[in-house]
């Protein structure tokens, strides 16, 4: 069983923990009225000097949206309203000083607190959506592709991905040089038939681009996954539905350093969250039974999986440093995911 030492070090790190906990929740009540409304001038110098009393790094509330509009995607691949089954791409509007998440979790400091980036246009954008009834699952939003940056850049080789959504990676790893090739695993046979309608033609590049209708977890195999140099995960539409698919491949011990998965670190956020809340309870000499009963029951299979982690340790923590690891580090997360 993990234990620690009692010392000042520790009591500081624990308590640098539970008030980074704190901070977050007061940081995101904070600006809960804000996002996704209509930001006015007066608004948004309100916003503005909340960023400033967290301490949280901004340029500017206003992006350029060339930042959308000069991506190759974006201008290269046109779409009208169009229907397929229960599947369609309609066009979306930003509206003008719409305040919104520009990316996803970015973390600030040691402990737990993070934010999200946020800003607006001052002109009306208009783009694409990929949607199932009325539910969006896919648009080249900005923080769609900010949070996609590194399967991006990390593209090489026979590249695949799992979740096709409207192209936009598969689009951008096929206009790089170092890539091969792109094969894409779908679920939903009308984003298949209404993609290779509409979008495939538009992409006009010679290179294979291979489309498997089926589901990702029946893929998720080492005997598939070593035909591949690179491998980027990103069928699920949020971290709300991504964590529980991430638990499921996690289950698998899949051990290749060559796979990447969409908005990782914020699915993570969960999973670091209740370890930092198992730890202190440890730390407390709670009753670890009682501390799992009281998880809200999205995570008790989280706290589970915790438990039995660290019940199979024997290992003192001494410092901040090795409090923070077991918190921080993603390989440790992945063995506890995986239990």
């Amino acid at each position: 069983m993990i234990t620690f030492q009692s010392n000042n070090v520790i009591d500081s790190a624990m308590k640098n923990l539970l008030l980074s906990i704190i901070k977050v929740n007061k940081y995101l009540s904070s600006i809960l009225n804000y996002n996704e409304k209509f930001l006015s001038k007066k608004n948004e110098k309100e916003l503005i000097n909340i960023l400033k009393e967290y301490n949280i790094p901004y340029d500017s509330l206003k992006y350029d949206s060339k930042i959308l509009t000069d991506n190759p995607y974006y201008k290269n691949i046109k779409l009208d309203n169009i229907h397929y089954g229960n599947v369609k791409y309609e066009k979306t509007t930003i509206k003008k000083r719409t305040l919104m998440s520009m990316n996803f979790h970015q973390p600030l400091g040691k402990y737990l607190f993070h934010y999200h980036p946020l800003g607006y246009f001052d002109t009306n954008v208009d783009l694409p959506a990929l949607k199932e009834g009325d539910k969006v699952w896919m648009s080249p939003a900005v923080s769609e592709i900010k949070s996609m940056q590194t399967g991006i850049d990390k593209g090489h080789g026979k590249c695949l991905t799992m979740g096709l959504g409207i192209g936009v990676l598969p689009y951008l790893w096929l206009l790089k040089d170092e890539v091969e090739s792109v094969t894409i695993i779908e679920f939903n046979k009308d984003i298949i038939n209404l993609f290779d309608t509409y979008i495939r033609p538009q992409f006009k590049i010679p290179k294979k681009l291979k489309i498997i209708h089926g589901d990702a977890f029946d893929y998720y195999r080492e005997d598939f996954l070593n035909q591949f140099d690179y491998i980027y995960i990103d069928f699920w539409e949020s971290t709300e539905d991504g964590l529980d698919s991430y638990i499921r491949l996690m289950e698998k011990n899949i051990d290749m350093s060559n796979i990447d998965y969409w908005i990782e670190d914020s699915i993570l956020y969960d999973v670091k969250y209740i370890v930092a809340l198992y730890l202190l309870a440890v730390y407390e000499n709670r009753n670890i039974s009682n501390f799992i009963s009281s998880v809200d029951e999205n995570f008790k299979i989280i706290a589970n999986k915790i438990n039995k982690y660290f019940r199979t340790m024997n290992e003192t923590i001494k410092t901040e440093d090795e409090l923070l690891t077991f918190i921080h580090n993603k390989e440790i997360l992945k063995k506890i995911l995986a239990m």
